[in-house]
């Protein structure tokens, strides 16, 4: 019995490191998702290399372009569309996070700027 409960320790530990890779993140990664990066650039280095470097609730982020730690948001099932026109006319975002979104619509980036989608 004893030697049942060693391999069920080992099989537990071995799919609990394969379970970040199963969720689609990076060993480290945290949950959630970097907040839209609208703000200019600044000549800043970076504060942060990866989600392990933040507080609790923030991810290592690009914003400004550079890293730095920042309040995660969360974000719902599924993958934003591809969009491979750009607009001519200036952005317009109609929406900043998922959570300003209905249903299992995401906010995701389009030619013309943020608007909700379905996901693919």
């Amino acid at each position: 019995m004893r030697a049942q409960s060693c391999l069920l320790l080992v099989a537990l530990l071995a799919f609990g490191s394969q379970l970040p890779a199963a969720l689609g993140r990076r060993k480290g990664e945290k949950s959630g998702a970097c907040p839209p990066d609208d703000r200019p650039c600044l000549s800043v280095p970076d504060q942060c290399t990866d989600d392990s470097q933040c507080p609790l609730m923030k991810k290592c982020c690009p914003q400004a372009c550079f890293r730095q730690c920042v309040r995660k948001v969360a974000v719902k099932m599924g993958s934003c569309p591809k969009d491979p026109l750009r607009c001519r006319s200036p952005v317009q975002h109609l929406c900043s996070k998922d959570s300003d979104c209905w249903g299992r619509k995401r906010c995701c980036l389009g030619a013309c700027g943020r608007d909700c989608r379905n996901p693919v």
